[in-house]
Formats: structure tokens, sequence, C-alpha cells
């Protein structure tokens, strides 16, 4: 069960209205006051929570909620903060489990309460498995470079060139 705490009529009627198509069981509160003496006899999953209301704003509702139970589960909606960056940052200076700008969409709304509503995933352990034993690597033998050898029979062999090459080169030398 989902309790809502907004002192607008008309917008706690349509947040109501989207929470109910997804599913959720919705109790209302019209303010802080209100929404402390529901959170304290419901003890609902979830609280959803207007930051700007007159008399007992949303962030002394919120503050005493968490100080009835530090695990309780809020979001709080508010039309004044600009960005998820204020948002991500005011949520974790809070100890909230999210921050929703008003206006939000049905899809925006549903996915956030979806997400906070899921139990935590745990982490999966890893189990490492035993290392596989490396075969050992022999270096590789150097290949020996043939000396070359003197000579006029081994000097063609070793050079591989033609005889016929050869001799011409030897001629222009001469000239």
């Amino acid at each position: 069960m989902i309790l809502l705490i907004d002192d607008n009529d008309n917008e706690r009627a349509i947040i109501r209205k989207m929470l109910e198509s997804g599913g959720h069981e919705v109790r209302e509160a019209t303010g802080g006051d209100d929404g402390l003496v529901q959170f304290g006899a419901l003890a609902p999953a979830l609280v959803l929570c207007d930051l700007m209301m007159p008399g007992k704003d949303g962030f002394a509702t919120m503050a005493d909620i968490q100080s009835l139970n530090p695990a309780a589960k809020i979001i709080a909606m508010s039309g004044v903060w600009y960005g998820p960056a204020d948002h991500e940052a005011m949520a974790r200076s809070l100890g909230l489990k999210a921050v929703i700008e008003k206006p939000f969409t049905l899809s925006q709304l549903l996915a956030l309460v979806s997400q906070t509503l899921a139990p935590p995933v745990k982490a999966r352990k890893v189990k490492k498995k035993p290392a596989k034993k490396k075969a050992k690597v022999r270096p590789k033998a150097k290949a020996k470079k043939a000396k070359p050898q003197r000579g006029k029979k081994a000097a063609t062999k070793s050079r591989g060139k033609p005889k016929a090459k050869k001799k011409a080169k030897r001629a222009k030398r001469k000239q």
C-alpha cells in the first residue's frame, strides 16, 4: 500500500488514479500532520510526499516519518527542483529513495514506484574457478646463422646469384 501525502486535492486525485491504474492500493493524506498519523496507523510500503505544503511541509514530514521508521521508503514530489542532478543530491542528503519532479507522466511515476518497491537485488557471489596450471613454455632455440664460406664455390651458393650475372658484374668492375 502507498501513502500519498499532498495538500492539493486535484493533484492528489490525479496521482491516486495514476497509482491505482498501475495496480497499487493508495491511501491519501491532506498534509504533513495527517500523513504522520496515517503512516503510524498503516505502515505503508511506500510514501509519496509533496515537499511544498502549508503547515508541516514535506521536509519536516519526511524527517518525522524517518524518525518513526528509518527504513521507510519515501519518494518526494516537487515542481521546484531543476533537473536530475538536484533530485539525486536531494534524495541522498535526505535519505530518500528518489525525488520526482512535477508534472510527471504516468510511465515515469509507475516506473519509479516499481523500482522503489522492488526488493533489493543481492549481489551474486561469483565462484572463482581454480586457476589452471600453465604448461611451462620452453624458449625457442635460436636459429644459427650460417657462416659465409670462403672460396668461389661456396660464395655462389650462399648468395644464390646465377653465375652469368656474377661474371657480368666482374667484367664491369675490371673496366
